[in-house]
């Protein structure tokens, strides 16, 4: 399983519509509302990197609203 955050932020007033949408997907399993530099962060899960990739072009990038993502992926124990 391979686990990343993206830290995003949104358009002026799309937060609420940019969160609702995120919610939708499966892989998401957190999403957070936050303050300071980024309005969003969200915990994905797939089952390895190509998947997150798949992930975040098909179904991430193409989303109304954010203005930028920024991808952490998590240290592996």
């Amino acid at each position: 399983m391979t686990k990343v955050y993206l830290l995003l932020r949104t358009e002026n007033s799309k937060l609420g519509i940019v969160k609702a949408q995120l919610s939708k997907f499966e892989e998401i399993k957190e999403l957070d509302e936050v303050f300071g530099r980024y309005d969003l962060i969200a915990k994905i899960e797939t089952e390895n990197s190509p998947a997150i990739k798949r992930f975040i072009q098909n179904k991430i990038r193409v989303q109304e609203g954010i203005k930028s993502i920024e991808t952490v992926f998590a240290a592996e124990e």
